[in-house]
């Protein structure tokens, strides 16, 4: 579950920032995870700077273009102010799995709810992704339902395998630990 965001505005800096937090449960809200994003007006549009403080601190920068492919694939041009759009995207993808493509695994994906972002990795070591477009899931070509079937698989295959377990709670417990417990 993701809160509403707390809205801070930066009168040194003029920045915008936007604070989301989310927990598994109800119950884990106090040690809810932390999700910062900001924004930086430029001659292009906006570019969305997302500052995810759990895990490993991933740093993800979504420039206008994402936003726009976003809104006309999977909003299917609904309107939608542009910080309303912009936090659906982050209430809805909070969570999701990234995977590294290419020989030189500079091409990065973010699988998640809404579909899958696409863009470079700009530094491993400081773990900084750059999104440039968004795919949602209905608009994979043929070429491309490996990701349809993979998320599928293993969704399935997690849940099955979740549901048998006598003691569930202490199996997510301790592989989702790092999440489940996260400090601001």
């Amino acid at each position: 579950m993701i809160f509403n965001p707390i809205h801070y505005f930066s009168k040194t800096t003029n920045n915008d920032w936007f604070i989301f937090y989310y927990a598994i449960t109800k119950k884990l809200a106090e040690d809810a995870a932390c999700i910062a994003i900001s924004q930086v007006q430029t001659e292009e549009g906006t570019y969305v700077y997302e500052y995810i403080i759990a895990g490993d601190h991933n740093i993800y920068i979504f420039p206008p273009h994402f936003f726009s492919r976003y809104h006309s694939r999977f909003l299917k041009g609904a309107a939608i102010g542009k910080q309303e759009l912009i936090n659906q995207y982050i209430k809805n993808n909070y969570l999701g799995f990234i995977l590294a493509l290419g020989s030189g695994r500079d091409k990065c994906a973010l699988s998640s709810q809404d579909g899958y972002a696409i863009g470079d990795v700009i530094s491993w070591q400081e773990r900084i992704f750059m999104f440039k477009t968004f795919i949602s899931k209905d608009l994979l070509r043929k070429d491309q339902t490996f990701a349809k079937l993979y998320d599928q698989l293993q969704e399935q295959n997690l849940l099955n395998y979740i549901v048998s377990l006598k003691n569930p709670d202490d199996f997510l417990l301790k592989e989702y630990n790092l999440y489940l417990n996260a400090k601001l």
